[in-house]
């Protein structure tokens, strides 16, 4: 631990009492009385999902106080990448090492988390070196492996809540995931469950962001030139395509917000980074103000078909927009409310 993360800075549950309120009332449907009327059988969904904290414990700490502190509202934490440093040099087992979660925290491989750097080149390493440092702990999370050698690859069905979580590996496999991704988007459909996937890559380039605040206004594409990792996005337009309930994509890689519609229609939604790292951030990270840490409160209401956003931590950029709440209907793809 450096020197200046050995001084004690305020809790995370104290910059963000404000968005307390916004918690407990992104895990509330309408009232029981609806139910008569409009048959609201099924319970909202509430997670957190946070990505490329990059190793830095101390941030995934605060992550896990906030999940232990509202673990009533929050059902599981989930990270889209990036779990290492740079490389799998740098590499903190946080299952074994950090503040024990009282809900499961599902992970998610990552650029970073399947190569080695040396003199400044990146090296891909095997399957098996990413699954090594990522699912070694996968006790408690309930999920269906794809079977295969090392998977990195599963989905969770949440039948409470009408959902089914899949979560993808972006670099290795694409042939034999993108075959079973359609096989369990098909049953999904057939079983008229609302999809979330999640990926450590948005699936395409988003054009259609309906100007909201948790979309970026820096042109980083202009600036990265990088392309996209569009494997999956064909299975999943076709699942649209073909009625299927789809919600969105969760992702991190980007560092920064990003969120609206792909050509094809995908929802993508990415969380900046969860490390302090502001290299491909909007703005500062500063440790000891709201700004360092940074990661989403995610629900999914299925009875009213909407998609609920609240940020903890950072929640403004250096044009000075609020990036507090985003509540979306995924079913008439409209935004309810932002602000």
């Amino acid at each position: 631990m450096s020197k200046e993360q050995s001084e004690n800075i305020p809790s995370i549950l104290d910059l963000n009492r404000d968005v307390e309120p916004f918690v407990i009332q992104g895990s509330a449907t309408r009232t029981k009385f609806f139910k008569s009327k409009f048959d609201d059988r099924f319970a909202p969904l509430q997670f957190v999902h946070f990505s490329d904290i990059h190793a830095v414990p101390e941030l995934w700490d605060r992550m896990v106080e906030y999940v232990n502190h509202y673990s009533d509202y929050i059902s599981f934490a989930l990270h889209t990448g990036d779990y290492c440093g740079a490389s799998q040099a740098q590499y903190v087992d946080f299952y074994a090492e950090g503040t024990p979660c009282l809900r499961p925290i599902l992970n998610c491989v990552g650029n970073h988390d399947t190569v080695i750097r040396e003199e400044g080149i990146y090296y891909k390493q095997s399957k098996e070196s990413a699954y090594r440092l990522l699912f070694n702990h996968t006790d408690g999370w309930d999920v269906n492996f794809l079977e295969c050698e090392s998977s990195m690859t599963y989905y969770k069905d949440f039948p409470e809540s009408n959902l089914r979580l899949i979560v993808l590996d972006q670099y290795y496999d694409i042939e034999l995931q993108t075959e079973w991704l359609t096989e369990r988007l098909d049953d999904a459909r057939q079983k008229k469950l609302c999809v979330i996937t999640a990926m450590h890559e948005p699936t395409d380039f988003i054009n259609d962001t309906y100007q909201v605040t948790f979309h970026s206004i820096n042109d980083y594409e202009g600036l990265s030139g990088r392309p996209r990792h569009q494997a999956f996005e064909e299975p999943i337009a076709d699942f649209i395509a073909k009625g299927g309930a789809f919600i969105c994509n969760l992702v991190g890689h980007e560092h920064h917000d990003l969120f609206g519609l792909t050509d094809a229609g995908v929802l993508n939604v990415a969380v900046p980074s969860a490390t302090n790292w502001a290299g491909w951030c909007d703005g500062k990270r500063v440790r000891g103000t709201r700004t360092y840490d940074c990661f989403n409160v995610v629900s999914v209401d299925a009875n009213l078909g909407l998609l609920k956003l609240v940020r903890v931590g950072d929640n403004a950029d250096h044009y000075l927009r609020i990036k507090r709440v985003l509540c979306y209907d995924y079913v008439n793809k409209k935004v309810i409310f932002n602000g």
